[in-house]
């Protein structure tokens, strides 16, 4: 394919020309390279500017120390614009978490051998195919970090255990080749807003965008400390261009250099109702504008960014899909989470599909499932395909008779469930989570809690009929 043999080329320049130190060398087994051996006097260039086809100041820096981001190379804007995606016109995914694979991409102290890693991608994928689904979901980017080389966001520490560490090999790329090997569509999922710990931001090397506004005073606007897994954390500001930049930047690149077949984004939008994140921000805006208001505020810094990753993905391919799975209580998500799914749903311009977690059984007292389902719907116009995001969470929980008495009392919710969707004229498919309620990770074999439930729901599954897109 031309972006391969491009980046080949590429990377064999820079290799040559930018390194200026020897590029640490790592096998399947070795311990990553750490931070301190290289801090570069680019450190503080923000990564949009650009030297000839060498790529950014920040590329330049981090290539030296991550060798799986040299390899990659250089690629320009829409260079994998040829690439044909796999996708269903009735989308069947499952969501796989980075608490399903934190096992597998990591053994505990450093990445998992290629190999290794290649078997347990082999072994999941295998599972969901069998079962019937057509599609997997992949955590890319839970905590403003990155599970494949990227120049604007570091390694994940559920790639190499701790932050600040390069890995041996290229994980996302495995799963890709490896999905497609079966005919299963991939798509890559991101967290926008949700970064690090506080902690784990200091082990960064100062060359990626975010640990470059930590130690510039004029930018310190750009993070907002809240709290995630009970730990102070930063969250992204989207009231800022340049913050909304750094997201849309690293959609852009997932498109660009690897072959997916949609862009997948969840409901980790604003934390909740703490006006400290833009209490500042909402003065100035007044003083412009008297009658504005926090929800406005941030529905309009959501819309920007929404609208950008959009159209980044769409110049890069423009059959590549972008769709968001929000919480499933719209309220929730109007007036907690300031998404404004109103306009992503009735307009052209923001998203291929929304896809609301509707996380309840058809007894729900508040957001019982068929009524709630048809709530969402409503919001789609024509160019808006609407979905609907499952979990197989209910069955761990009726198995062990808590919560939900519908789920304790029945083993066939998610059947009369899939036979609800299956015959709504506007359905366009659904994903449930996640893998690890159906199956260990590690073992692979079958969850006693789920089990009677994923037998029962197999023949409506069966029926949901799906064929693949000509583009």
């Amino acid at each position: 394919m031309k972006k391969k043999i491009i980046a080949i080329l590429l990377s064999a320049y820079l290799l040559l020309t930018a390194c200026t130190t020897d590029t640490p060398q790592s096998s399947e087994d070795a311990s990553s390279p750490d931070v301190s051996q290289i801090v570069s006097t680019d450190a503080s260039t923000e990564s949009g500017e650009t030297q000839e086809n060498k790529g950014s100041k920040t590329y330049q820096t981090l290539s030296k120390l991550d060798k799986t981001l040299a390899d990659r190379g250089v690629l320009e804007k829409g260079a994998n614009s040829d690439y044909i995606p796999l996708n269903y016109d009735k989308m069947k995914a499952m969501w796989i978490s980075q608490f399903d694979f934190e096992n597998i991409y990591c053994d505990g102290t450093k990445q998992r051998p290629k190999a290794t890693f290649k078997r347990f991608v082999g072994q999941t994928l295998d599972k969901i195919k069998a079962l019937g689904f057509n599609t997997v979901i992949v955590q890319v980017r839970p905590n403003a970090d990155s599970f494949y080389p990227s120049e604007y966001y570091p390694w994940s520490h559920f790639i190499n255990e701790e932050y600040g560490k390069y890995a041996s090999y290229d994980p996302l790329e495995i799963f890709i080749e490896e999905a497609h090997a079966r005919e299963l569509s991939f798509q890559a999922w991101i967290n926008p807003m949700r970064g690090m710990s506080v902690a784990d931001s200091k082990l960064l090397n100062p060359a990626y965008p975010m640990a470059g506004w930590l130690k510039d005073s004029s930018k310190s606007r750009y993070l907002f400390v809240g709290s995630y897994d009970n730990k102070p954390s930063y969250y992204f500001n989207v009231y800022y261009e340049e913050v909304r930049q750094l997201i849309i930047d690293g959609a852009a690149e997932i498109v660009r250099y690897y072959d997916v077949d949609g862009v997948h984004m969840d409901d980790y939008f604003y934390p909740g109702n703490d006006a400290a994140m833009d209490d500042e921000e909402l003065e100035a805006e007044k003083l412009k504008t008297p009658s504005m208001t926090l929800r406005k505020l941030r529905n309009d810094s959501l819309n920007k960014l929404v609208s950008g990753i959009y159209s980044a993905v769409k110049a890069e391919n423009k059959n590549v899909l972008f769709g968001i799975a929000p919480a499933g209580n719209i309220n929730n998500v109007r007036y907690s989470h300031y998404a404004d799914v109103d306009t992503w749903c009735g307009n052209k311009g923001y998203i291929d599909y929304i896809m609301p977690q509707i996380y309840w059984g058809f007894n729900h007292s508040v957001c019982p499932f068929a009524e709630t389902y048809q709530l969402w719907s409503d919001l789609c116009c024509d160019d808006v395909e609407f979905m609907v995001g499952l979990t197989f969470a209910n069955a761990i929980y009726g198995y062990e008779g808590i919560y939900y008495d519908e789920f304790i009392n029945n083993k066939d919710i998610y059947k009369k469930t899939y036979e609800y969707i299956n015959a709504q004229s506007n359905f366009e498919g659904f994903s449930i989570f996640c893998y690890q309620y159906f199956y260990d990770p590690i073992s692979g074999v079958q969850r006693i809690e789920t089990k009677e439930e994923l037998k029962n729901s197999l023949p409506a599954l069966s029926k949901i009929p799906s064929k693949k897109i000509e583009y």
